[in-house]
């Protein structure tokens, strides 16, 4: 049986904003206007090859926003 490890560098929009005490609203602003998706967040589809779909779960990483922060 494969050993599954969850180190959070990969969190999602909740545990974001728990970690890092962003609201909703901020997390959607650096995400349209600052932080470069592949690098600060990506989207992962629920179908293969819909990239855009609304109904994608997007998935925040932790230690490049913490970086973005103590750079700025």
């Amino acid at each position: 049986m494969a050993q599954v490890i969850f180190n959070e560098e990969w969190v999602v929009e909740a545990k974001l904003c728990e970690r890092t005490g962003l609201s909703k609203r901020q997390v959607t602003g650096y995400r349209a206007h600052r932080w470069a998706e592949g690098v600060h967040f990506k989207r992962v589809t629920q179908t293969e090859g819909d990239d855009k779909s609304p109904r994608a779960t997007l998935w925040y990483n932790l230690p490049k926003i913490n970086s973005f922060v103590q750079e700025s």
